[in-house]
């Protein structure tokens, strides 16, 4: 992992060098569409002229011809079947720095990762029919196309890693070239930013410091704001909490796909009791974060992580929000409905305050098994049962035997069961102790776990 980071670091740097670079920026487009590869196949000695058969009699292709044969890809390149190629020249190596020494010298994992991140599989893509956006190379990275004034991959030329489309369209018995006057290069988090054109993000980062840290090993997952997101912002924040607000934007350790996205994660920004603070998920419709923020674009994958790019800058969550954000309806009710606290401040107020709450949160359907005809105030003392009076946040490592309530009364655990389960004095609503069945989402005043059952007061 290292190694392959090093060298495309070292390529990177050579892109900055002032080459000079000249080509022929015609195109010979030819009528058609997107192909699929339909998987038939087709006799080898009538594949007289592949995409590798092209690139080996035209000697402007010949260090691209020579790293595809040393990192062993020609055969896949003339095999049967559908690719599109973004094919640097020579002229191409030249202006991004790149040499037949590097090239010879460069270990072959890293050299192969870099040719198929010039490669779409199983599709014949023509110039006319290529969209803007991001699409998945044979790398299993993402490229960043552009259609305004030309095909442009990754920026254009005028960015680092990036490239233009000078010749398109050249047919292949198996797929098309598009020939390009840079190499591409596998890129990082904030390099993938840069290429998709996420400039407000982009320069967020590096006001916060956390470029270096982005480009680390990971692997990470992280929701990227539109710069519309960032517009929309009454203040960008500045200092700590710049940095915070981004890294509540960042799953650490993990390379989260939308199509495994779970119900909650912990993210690499801390409340004021470091705890890690949680986002919320819903993959009913889509995937919505916090209950409000959509992922516009998914799944554009980096040497590093995956990035989602989202609608909205992501807000960090208090109590309430939290109990919103995960659906939690029933109890979302009865707060609205409690008597407030005796001095006009309401269950919703307090509960949104900055404090260190602990709340076991019953399900919606917990709730229906409640004892009806409850008056407000009484309906106030059985929520208010439901929070730990304690100095900081109790985590689910940290749940002690028995713990007060904001209520008065005692709460009972049993942190040995499995899953580990919670009792109100008066017990719940249920045969036996709540289940917790879901712990530890931290969000900024505390600390929310889902419970199974309501809890009941004594008498």
């Amino acid at each position: 992992m290292m190694r392959t980071k090093t060298w495309i670091a070292l390529v990177a740097c050579a892109f900055a060098l002032p080459l000079a670079f000249g080509c022929d920026d015609g195109e010979d487009p030819t009528d058609g569409g997107v192909t699929e590869d339909t998987g038939t196949g087709g006799d080898d000695a009538a594949a007289s002229n592949t995409i590798a058969d092209i690139a080996a009699g035209n000697p402007d292709f010949s260090m691209l011809v020579a790293a595809a044969d040393r990192a062993g890809l020609v055969p896949v390149l003339a095999a049967d079947g559908l690719f599109t190629v973004f094919a640097p020249t020579n002229a191409a190596f030249e202006a991004s720095g790149i040499t037949t020494e590097m090239i010879d010298s460069m270990p072959i994992g890293d050299l192969e990762q870099i040719l198929r991140y010039h490669v779409l599989l199983g599709v014949e893509v023509d110039s006319g029919s290529i969209e803007a956006g991001p699409v998945d190379s044979a790398a299993d990275l993402t490229l960043i196309l552009g259609t305004e004034g030309g095909v442009t991959i990754n920026g254009g030329n005028a960015i680092t890693g990036g490239a233009d489309v000078v010749t398109a369209d050249v047919e292949a018995d198996n797929g098309v070239i598009h020939i390009i006057d840079r190499v591409l290069l596998p890129p990082d988090i904030p390099t993938l930013a840069t290429y998709a054109g996420l400039t407000s993000l982009v320069g967020a980062v590096s006001d916060a410091g956390l470029v270096e840290t982005l480009q680390g090993e990971g692997p990470f997952t992280v929701f990227a704001p539109t710069d519309e997101a960032f517009a929309a912002l009454s203040a960008v924040p500045t200092g700590d909490a710049l940095v915070q607000v981004l890294l509540y934007h960042v799953i650490s350790g993990l390379a989260v796909e939308s199509s495994a996205v779970p119900g909650f994660a912990d993210t690499a920004a801390t409340n004021a009791y470091d705890n890690n603070l949680t986002l919320i998920f819903d993959t009913s419709d889509g995937v919505t974060i916090n209950g409000s923020v959509s992922v516009v674009i998914a799944d554009a994958k980096a040497t590093n992580g995956v990035v989602h790019i989202v609608s909205a800058v992501i807000t960090p969550l208090n109590v309430v929000d939290a109990a919103v954000a995960a659906g939690l309806t029933g109890l979302v009710d009865a707060v609205g409905a409690a008597a407030d606290l005796g001095d006009g401040t309401s269950v919703a107020e307090a509960l949104s305050a900055e404090a260190p709450y602990t709340v076991f949160a019953p399900t919606t359907e917990a709730f229906g098994r409640a004892p009806s005809g409850l008056s407000a105030e009484q309906l106030r003392d059985v929520l208010l049962l439901h929070v730990v009076d304690a100095g900081a946040p109790v985590l689910a490592a940290d749940i002690p035997a028995s713990a007060p309530s904001l209520a008065g009364g005692t709460l009972t655990f049993d942190a040995s069961a499995s899953p580990p389960t919670v009792t109100g004095p008066g017990g719940t609503t249920g045969a036996g102790p709540a289940d917790i069945v879901i712990t530890d989402i931290n969000v900024t005043n505390g600390v929310v776990h889902v419970i199974g059952e309501v809890l009941l007061p004594a008498g």
